[in-house]
C-alpha cells in the first residue's frame, strides 16, 4: 500500500457472548481491520493545529477556516433519510462534543452502507487531507436501534477529531483515565484495544452522556473511571478554544 495514502480503519463487529464490564456494561465483539498506524502528516499525534502559531511551532497544519465553516460532504448515493439519521445523531451529541466535531467535519466524506468488511458497521479511512466514514445504517438499526445509531456515528466521529485535533499529550491525559478492561479476544478487545479504540469508544459516551449500559457494541472498552464531565475537560477546552 502506498504510504502516502495509508488506509486507517476502524470497525465493530456483533457480539458472540455477553460479557460484564465496570458497572455492568456490556460490549460487543469488535474488529479492526488494521492495526492503526501513525499518519505521516501528522505531528506530534494531530495532523491541524487552530491557530497559526502552533502550527509553526509543531510543523502541522493549520485548519483552514474555509474547512472550519464546512459541513459534512455526503456522497451523492446518500438517501436524504439516511442523511438526516446521521445528522440527528451528532445532534444528539452534548454541546462541547458538537462544537469539536463542527470544527472538523468539514473534512470528512460520509457514505452510508456497506463497510466491505462482512458484519462491520462502520469504518474511518485516512484519505488525507481528510477522512471517510462509512456507517452501515441498516444493519445498525437492525442490530441496535436509533441508540446503537447514534452511538457508532458519534464513535467514528471520534477517529477523526483524534487524528486530525488531538496531540500525544492530550491524548495520554486522556487514555490514562481509561480503565484497562478484562479479556484480549483476537489481540483487539478489551485490555489489548489500541489507544485509537480507547478513545473512540469513550468518545461516543461522553459525547452521548451514555457509559453504554445494555448496549451490547463496542471494543469491551470499560467508560472512564472518572464522571464524564471530569474526563472529557481537556475535550471541552478544546472545542471552547
Amino acid at each position: 500500500m502506498n504510504r502516502g495514502m495509508r488506509v486507517s480503519s476502524r470497525i465493530y463487529l456483533p457480539l458472540l457472548g455477553l460479557l460484564a464490564l465496570v458497572s455492568m456494561v456490556s460490549a460487543a465483539r469488535s474488529l479492526s481491520a488494521e492495526q492503526p498506524t501513525r499518519v505521516v502528516s501528522e505531528a506530534a499525534g494531530a495532523r491541524y493545529r487552530l491557530d497559526a502559531a502552533s502550527a509553526k511551532r509543531s510543523g502541522a497544519r493549520v485548519l483552514p477556516e474555509s474547512t472550519r465553516r464546512a459541513g459534512f460532504a455526503f456522497d451523492p448515493t446518500v438517501a436524504p433519510a439516511d442523511r438526516e439519521a446521521f445528522l440527528a445523531a451528532v445532534a444528539a451529541a452534548r454541546p462541547e462534543a458538537r462544537r469539536l466535531i463542527a470544527l472538523v467535519d468539514g473534512l470528512v466524506e460520509v457514505r452510508i452502507g456497506s463497510t466491505g468488511v462482512p458484519g462491520a458497521i462502520g469504518l474511518t479511512e485516512d484519505v488525507d487531507p481528510g477522512y471517510r466514514v462509512t456507517i452501515d445504517l441498516g444493519l445498525v438499526l437492525q442490530r441496535y436501534g436509533p441508540r446503537g445509531v447514534d452511538r457508532t456515528v458519534l464513535h467514528e466521529l471520534g477517529h477523526v477529531v483524534d487524528h486530525a485535533l488531538l496531540t500525544d499529550d492530550v491524548m495520554a491525559g486522556l487514555d490514562a483515565g481509561i480503565p484497562a478492561g478484562w479479556g484480549c479476544d483476537d489481540g483487539k478487545l478489551g485490555a489489548c484495544a489500541n489507544r485509537e479504540e480507547r478513545f473512540a469508544e469513550s468518545f461516543a459516551k461522553w459525547a452521548l452522556g451514555d457509559i453504554g449500559v445494555n448496549l451490547e457494541i463496542g471494543y469491551r472498552v470499560p467508560p472512564p473511571a472518572a464522571p464524564l464531565d471530569v474526563w472529557g475537560a481537556p475535550l471541552a477546552r478544546l472545542a471552547a478554544g
